[in-house]
């Protein structure tokens, strides 16, 4: 399975004034990655909370998160995915349901949301504004890999992605955006050491924008075990700040030939993580 995931500049979000104009730039990705011959494409973190920032432009963050709706963005994204044999990953949005919003993600083929995950340990600033949390992990079979998704905060709490582990999950997509100063060695904390801690691979995709008066950074990363690594460090590709698109070749062979010369998962109890709510998921 080939895998692409996307990063784009604080200058190239500024650039994108309308709802519009982001439908076509991600239609204009999607296509890029098709001539690659990539199966699954990841979209940075928070991309349809900006989509929907463009629908109130001059709202703050606090107002912003009132307005959520995701439904226009997915059904724009929904429709796009129908003209490409592509899986796609929309990054992340809101999630307004009764009278609670959820931070969430999902996985989209030839128009059909084939499953979602809603974050499930929130950041200060989410508490502050009132956001609910998940409670469990998902995993969807695709093409005979299963797949999770593990958004924002949760790539830094261990439990989640040792859940997907358990449950055998070979790919993690993960659509980021973390706050504050930009900090490569905070980013490393949390995807790429709980790939090395549960050997799956992840496709993770940075969000570089804004959100009111909120700015976000995140750098996108393929990540794989360090055996199948080609300089030892757990990278297949990294954008590092330079490129907006980065594809790998997610190879589950070698995954499990790195697996069985040293299975991290073999010697934990089992029975203890059963016992956690986020392992009944789906």
């Amino acid at each position: 399975m080939k895998a692409a995931s996307v990063e784009w500049s604080k200058s190239e979000w500024k650039r994108i004034d309308k709802p519009k104009t982001l439908v076509g730039k991600i239609k204009e990705y999607l296509e890029k990655a098709i001539k690659e011959q990539v199966d699954i494409i990841v979209f940075p973190g928070f991309t349809g909370c900006f989509y929907q920032q463009l629908n109130f432009p001059n709202k703050n963050l606090r107002n912003l998160v009132k307005e959520a709706d995701f439904g226009e963005y997915i059904e724009q994204v929904k429709e796009l995915s129908r003209g490409y044999e592509i899986a796609i990953c929309p990054g992340s949005y809101w999630q307004k349901e009764k009278n609670n919003i959820y931070h969430e993600s999902c996985l989209i083929i030839n128009g059909e949301v084939q499953f979602k995950q809603r974050q499930i340990y929130l950041a200060r600033w989410e508490r502050e504004l009132g956001f609910s949390r998940g409670v469990e992990i998902e995993l969807k079979e695709i093409d005979s890999r299963k797949l999770a998704l593990i958004i924002s905060t949760d790539v830094f709490y261990p439990q989640v992605s040792r859940m997907a582990a358990l449950r055998g999950v070979d790919i993690v997509l993960s659509p980021v955006g973390f706050t504050g100063k930009k900090n490569r060695a905070l980013q490393i904390s949390g995807m790429w050491q709980e790939v090395q801690q549960n050997q799956f691979f992840a496709v993770e995709s940075g969000f570089n924008g804004f959100l009111g008066e909120q700015s976000f950074w995140g750098e996108s990363i393929i990540h794989a075990p360090l055996e199948m690594t080609e300089k030892g460090d757990g990278y297949l590709e990294r954008s590092s700040g330079q490129q907006s698109l980065i594809i790998a070749e997610l190879d589950n062979k070698k995954r499990r030939k790195a697996i069985s010369k040293f299975d991290v998962l073999s010697q934990l109890n089992r029975e203890f993580y059963q016992q956690m709510k986020m392992f009944r998921g789906r």
